[in-house]
């Protein structure tokens, strides 16, 4: 279950603690608009994937990767992105890596954080470790940013396989 809190907390809350007493699904959340979370939600986040500023406001530490390590007091498993910096991932096991962006000339940067967040969960669902999801959510991000618009700049399937195998 992939959310944002673009819906009334009590939506978000609610939705997440009953996937979360689901066997099966994994939520997601991408904190933005960043606002204060409440324990309830976050018992039930498995991943959260805010961008460098939502992790700042949530934690108080500018440091993206303070906020991460701050963040997985929180939750499980952390990402945050970094824009052209790529993306951080974090667990509580220990593991840490750094993806780097594609680099791309952006034209819209609107449907970034949404494009990565969904090919994230897209790649998860489809049991890729965490190195893999960076690598596909990624790839998608920076093609969406090379077209105008949001859900227009969204890329298709093929689209992110072909730049995905392309950077292996």
């Amino acid at each position: 279950l992939l959310l944002q809190l673009e819906l009334p907390m009590e939506a978000v809350a609610a939705a997440a603690c009953l996937a979360g007493a689901v066997t099966g699904p994994e939520v997601i959340l991408t904190p933005a608009p960043a606002v204060p979370l409440p324990a309830e939600l976050l018992d039930a986040v498995g991943v959260i994937v805010p961008n460098e500023h939502e992790a700042a406001v949530l934690t108080g530490r500018d440091d993206p990767r303070d906020a991460l390590e701050a963040l997985l007091d929180l939750v499980p498993e952390v990402v945050v992105t970094l824009g052209a910096r790529g993306a951080l991932y974090g667990s509580r096991d220990g593991v840490r890596l750094h993806e780097p962006a594609v680099p791309v000339r952006a034209v819209d940067t609107t449907a970034a954080g949404d494009t990565f967040a969904g090919a994230l969960a897209v790649a998860r669902t489809e049991g890729l470790g965490p190195e893999g999801a960076l690598r596909f959510a990624s790839a998608a991000a920076a093609l969406s940013v090379r077209r105008e618009g949001a859900s227009t700049s969204m890329p298709h399937r093929p689209e992110i396989d072909r730049l995905v195998r392309d950077r292996t």
